[in-house]
């Protein structure tokens, strides 16, 4: 195997010989130990791919040392989620706004994944925990073709089958590749379609509120004129309602083998919709049962890239490429789509329902309905959603580069790339549409644009304040109602030199880094001008932010003692911007936030954000120990300065706001350690294990908003992260049988074992003062709103428990024809479906006590038990305490992982 940016040693043994016979195909085995490889890299190829128990790629890269994914975060050696990069086929596949992967991977589309850890050579940039790299398979000389079918739908919703729910899953995967026209021209292509029927897959159990609670459920809402009965209010079983996942993927390469000139072509394309309750919040199913109403969000994302490589000479390779990223996002309610002033509209909802939803007047619906205590709201059937967005972003992108062996031991390369973005985005709260009846007005257009934007609340750039796209700034009678679209560029140089003797090999290199965010800062904090009459910053506020440049240093040496034996350290220094989502805002968005909103806790924007640096530091030695085993290990040290925090800004004469600043810093350090054991007497084994410790002044930009809301001194004291797992690995254990091996039964019949385990991750014991909470989220209110809560221990001395996971995968192949296979397989995941906590609540340390429902020594309680009843008591119960409703909503989190799941799959090969 030829592994992307890795030396290959092949060596040829060639004789004279006058008699033509004959091809001889050569084979051999991938050595055990990398001698050219001068930092950890972590490798999944498509072969570990075809038989791995798990789908998806979060959950394959969290197979990989010093990988962490938490609450569906990705945090490579105790960086930050926004802090890693994604790459296919070379072409950069990150949401710029978030720093996240934005593209759908099919695994049956991938020739390999590489996890670059922590250092990594001049070529790469703008990541500062790690890399992920996917390398797209490309066709060969023969047609090949695969069909590739699984679902977990063997029980209907609510019932089991062997223990286990389903959740109403299927993947269907169809593959083809082959020569195209000509033997010169290969092409390579995949389709996807994932169906969720609860992507979700929670611990939950359904319940009657009506029997529960021992009668009707009468509403006892204020707002309501007319008190409903509701005779019927039932939550099913083990699946969670309005939480659909659709997905439809393509990938694939086209290859032209031209030489000396190569072109390689590579598509994705990837559109997911996600289903989600619009009634009370967007995740609280247990409080929307009476709404047949939801909204989706929908992902929509292209990513083109061709890369052209010509051999100069036999030392010489040259190679330019061009990218197109496209994300579009958008929020679509499920009468009326995207058209977002329909959503509040009574009569477009009334004609939509036939007359079956009506609202309480002509843009304002009714309010909730209330249930067994005050606060406890259950959404009305019709009820929309609270919120529109639509998002666009794109980049246009090229690179180059020159690879040159320059003697016998230099191998020079230099190159650079440049990607420009484009970055739209409108947000805006719907409801806001009733100010037409307040004004006596027919379109919002018509409203006074101050008065719709303090109402709406939009956060417009390449839109204008109406959701109309624009592509200037535009002002309405001294509003500025359009800011034009946002766009930054990011540009880099590098130059590097990989010299190779014997028992010595230096990869070293300097990155030119360049940054554009076109941002801009307060030209003087004691002097911000701002318009009284609208309460708008004025222009004379700010300044052009001047472009970000750094040079960057990358050093690694590998030191062969033998061919079984290699130590290896590297060295760098990284670069990169923080999340756009911190620094972009329309201007009337930044105005509210900073003049009017003062304390906005919740979303703060940053101002003059600059990058964030870390230098990295990592030696290793790697040991073959046997003809079929090998081991790995590496110890690493980084350290962060400069990561976003929110602080709390006096400018003279203002009463102050919250913002956005560069502050934090953290240090992580740790060992990690693999095992490789190839195939031998069936048996295939991998083990890796990752010791760390992650610590720093904060874990995510708003961790010191404690001490923001409290006037004291933002932290300085570096404590345990809220995502380090001290101890973390994984075992694989793959046994299989070959063709014609094993008899009839056992012939190409195999077993592949996952283990997975972490020692759960840090979290403070906080007493809840239960100062504002109402009856539905006492129990975690105070987890979110920190005017509620009072450490009983240093920031991050308490860790949640030891999770343990099995997932399994059986299969045995037919052959049907000559050409022609099928496999059949059972996938299991969480095969004993152990209930880990991988989430607690912080006045109790449990995931199943919140430190309210069971203290019968709070007043809050006692007055609300003594007024509602026990109908309360066991309705809190069932909704936050057995199925944790209330944590799901405000911290956005699960408490526990996701129990068993079971899929039967066949797949057809030619």
């Amino acid at each position: 195997r030829i592994t992307a940016d890795k030396t290959t040693e092949v060596n040829y043994s060639l004789e004279e010989a006058a008699i033509e016979g004959q091809a001889v195909v050569i084979t051999a085995e991938k050595p055990l130990v990398e001698k050219y490889t001068t930092q950890s890299v972590s490798l999944v190829t498509s072969e570990d791919l075809e038989n791995i128990p798990v789908r998806g790629f979060n959950q394959v890269i969290a197979t990989q040392n010093s990988v962490v994914v938490q609450d569906g975060n990705i945090h490579i050696r105790g960086g930050r989620d926004d802090e890693v990069g994604f790459y296919i086929d070379g072409a950069s596949s990150v949401n710029p706004l978030t720093n996240t992967q934005s593209l759908y991977i099919i695994q049956e589309a991938v020739e390999e994944f590489q996890v670059l850890a922590g250092g990594y050579t001049a070529e790469f940039g703008g990541a500062n925990a790690g890399i992920v790299r996917t390398e797209l398979k490309t066709g060969g000389k023969n047609m090949k073709f695969s069909v590739d079918f699984q679902t977990d739908k063997f029980a209907d919703e609510g019932k089991t089958f062997l223990g286990t729910h389903s959740y109403r899953h299927h993947t269907g995967v169809a593959t083809i590749s082959g020569p195209l026209f000509n033997d010169k021209i290969s092409f390579f292509i995949a389709g996807e379609n994932a169906f969720q029927g609860d992507r979700a897959v929670r611990f939950s159990e359904g319940f009657d509120l009506v029997d529960l609670t021992g009668g009707p459920l009468v509403d006892i809402n204020p707002g309501n004129s007319v008190k409903d009965t509701i005779s019927a209010y039932v939550y099913p079983d083990g699946f969670t309602p309005k939480q659909e996942e659709d997905l439809w993927a393509v990938q694939g390469t086209v290859s032209f083998n031209l030489s000396p000139v190569q072109l390689r072509i590579s598509g994705s394309f990837s559109d997911r919709t996600r289903q989600f309750t619009s009634g009370v919040a967007s995740t609280t199913p247990m409080l929307d049962v009476l709404n047949d109403r939801y909204y989706d969000q929908v992902f929509t994302n292209t990513l083109l890239s061709t890369k052209l490589t010509y051999v100069v000479n036999p030392k010489t390779i040259a190679d330019v490429s061009l990218s197109y990223f496209d994300s579009k996002f958008d929020y679509e309610d499920s009468y009326f789509g995207n058209d977002w002033r329909k959503w509040y509209d009574s009569t477009a909802v009334s004609n939509h329902t036939n007359g079956e939803v009506t609202y309480r007047e002509a843009y304002r619906k009714k309010d909730n309905y209330m249930f067994n205590g005050d606060d406890f709201f259950f959404a009305r059937n019709g009820d929309p959603h609270g919120r529109y967005i639509t998002r666009d972003q794109n980049y246009l992108g090229f690179a180059g580069n020159l690879t040159s062996q320059m003697g016998r031991h230099h191998e020079v390369k230099v190159g650079g790339d440049y990607r420009g973005y484009k970055l739209r985005q409108f947000d805006v709260q719907p409801g806001a549409i009733s100010l037409l009846t307040d004004n006596n007005v027919a379109t919002i257009e018509e409203l006074n644009p101050n008065t719709w934007v303090n109402s709406a609340l939009p956060n417009n750039y390449g839109y204008d304040i109406y959701g109309n796209e624009a592509d200037a700034d535009k002002f309405e009678g001294g509003v500025k109602i359009a800011d034009a679209p946002k766009k930054p560029k990011l540009a880099s140089f590098y130059i590097q030199d990989k010299i190779e003797y014997n028992d010595l090999i230096i990869n070293a290199g300097l990155r030119y880094e360049y940054f554009d965010s076109q941002a801009r800062r307060f030209r003087d904090l004691n002097n911000i001008v701002f318009d009284a009459n609208t309460n708008k910053f004025t222009d004379e506020t700010f300044e052009d932010m001047d472009a970000f440049q750094q040079v960057s240093p990358r050093l690694g040496f590998s030191f062969p003692v033998n061919e079984k034996t290699v130590f290896y350290a590297q060295y760098g220094k990284f670069v990169q911007m923080p999340e756009l989502e911190t620094i972009y805002a329309s201007d009337n968005r930044l105005s509210r936030d900073f003049l009017s909103a003062g304390l906005s806790i919740q979303n703060p924007f940053g101002i003059g954000l600059e990058p964030i640096r870390t230098t990295s530091y990592e030696i290793g030695f790697r040991q073959q120990i046997s003809q079929v085993a090998a081991f790995d290990i590496a110890g690493f040290y980084r350290n962060i300065k400069g990561q976003v925090l929110i602080d709390r800004i006096s400018p003279e004469g203002l009463s102050g706001f919250n913002m956005l600043v560069n502050g934090d810093f953290a240090t992580t350090k740790g060992m990690e350690f693999s095992l490789n054991l190839r195939r031998v007497n069936r048996i295939q084994a991998s083990l890796n294990y990752t010791l760390t410790q992650a610590e720093g002044t904060g874990s995510a930009r708003t961790s010191g908003v404690a001490a923001v809301e409290r006037s004291t001194s933002r932290p300085t004291v570096i404590s345990p992260l809220d995502y380090e797992q001290a101890h973390r690995g994984s075992a694989i254990l793959d046994y299989r049988f070959g063709n014609d091996d094993g008899g009839p039964v056992f012939s190409n019949f195999g077993a592949n074992m996952l283990f997975t385990f972490n020692s759960g991750h840090p979290f403070t014991f906080s007493e809840s003062e239960v100062g504002q909470s109402n009856a539905y989220d006492a129990g975690v209110d105070y987890m979110n709103d920190v005017r509620s809560r009072r450490a009983l221990e240093a920031v991050g001395s308490s860790r949640t428990p030891f999770n343990y996971n099995f997932d399994l995968r059986l299969d045995k192949s037919f052959n049907i024809a000559k050409e022609l296979q099928a496999t059949v397989y059972m996938r299991v995941n969480n095969l004993f479906n152990t209930k880990n906590v991988i989430n607690v609540y912080n006045a109790s340390g449990l995931a199943d006590d919140d430190g309210f429902y069971n203290n019968s020594n709070l007043e809050q309680r006692q007055s609300r038990l003594n007024t509602y009843g026990e109908a309360w008591l066991e309705q809190y119960k069932a909704i936050n305490i057995v199925n944790g409703q209330s944590y799901w909503d405000a911290i956005g989190q699960e408490l526990y992982g996701n129990p068993r799941q079971i899929f039967f799959g066949i797949k057809l090969s030619y």
